[in-house]
């Protein structure tokens, strides 16, 4: 799948604002456009993927419960047990497996975004902001650092429940001339439970000196759904990301 640019609205003043979302999911036109920004929106479509496509993992399990199920019934503890641990962990390292291609995927088409962004009209005049969900601020971040080469004015960064490492913030200092926004939650389980081995900007502050003056991190864990409905907690940020999204 090619890195597609779909717009929600245009206008032919005022900034450029690109929006991504990230496994499997397209960014809500409703949502979006509730949000009231200036100027031009556009949505992303990106190589998500999706949580089932792990397919080889959900087989692993399938077949481990096969197993499983009947010598539980048939008082073979020892069995049943074995048998689910052991897919639990085939399935853990091939799930493991696929997130990390994934994520070298989202890289992949951050930069193939940028080149989509410097196709659009006014992009060399006008102020862009990119905003970032989930595996989306991955894709973003890798956007953000192509763009700096281009001849193009970026503005603001908004993630929301990123994927994203908080790590290294301060090399992307220079790259954009606005404000970096972080939407989190401590308790996004989504993002508790990714195989990544840096802590991800979804469940904490971003802290970077370069960009104390322009940084603003959001904890809305208490506004989210409750964490327990852990995909509408990470998901629920569309809901009212137009109160922290670009000033018009």
């Amino acid at each position: 799948m090619t890195v597609r640019i779909e717009a929600i609205d245009e206008s032919g003043q005022g900034p450029i604002h690109i929006v991504v979302a990230g496994y499997r999911a397209r960014p809500c036109e409703n949502l979006v456009r509730a949000a009231k920004l200036s100027g031009s929106t556009y949505r992303v479509r990106w190589a998500a993927g999706s949580w089932a496509e792990a397919g080889a993992s959900a087989g692993v399990m399938a077949r481990a419960t096969r197993v499983a199920v009947p010598a539980l019934h048939q008082g073979r503890a020892l069995v049943g047990v074995g048998s689910l641990a052991g897919g639990i962990g085939a399935a853990a390292v091939i799930g493991a497996a696929n997130f990390r291609i994934r994520y070298a995927t989202a890289r992949r088409d951050g930069l193939r975004l940028a080149d989509e962004i410097m196709k659009l009209p006014g992009v060399r005049t006008r102020p862009l902001n990119l905003i970032g969900h989930s595996l989306g601020t991955v894709v973003v971040r890798a956007a953000l650092e192509r763009l700096a080469e281009r001849p193009c004015h970026i503005e603001d960064v908004l993630l929301m429940g990123g994927m994203t490492s908080r790590k290294k913030w301060d090399q992307h200092a220079e790259m954009f001339r606005g404000r970096l926004v972080n939407l989190y939650s401590p308790w996004d389980r989504v993002l508790n439970v990714a195989p990544v081995l840096d802590r991800v900007v979804g469940t904490g502050a971003i802290l970077c000196d370069r960009l104390a003056d322009r940084l603003t991190n959001h904890d809305l864990c208490r506004e989210l759904p409750h964490q327990l409905n852990f995909w509408k907690h990470h998901s629920g940020y569309w809901n009212s990301f137009g109160r922290f999204a670009i000033p018009v």
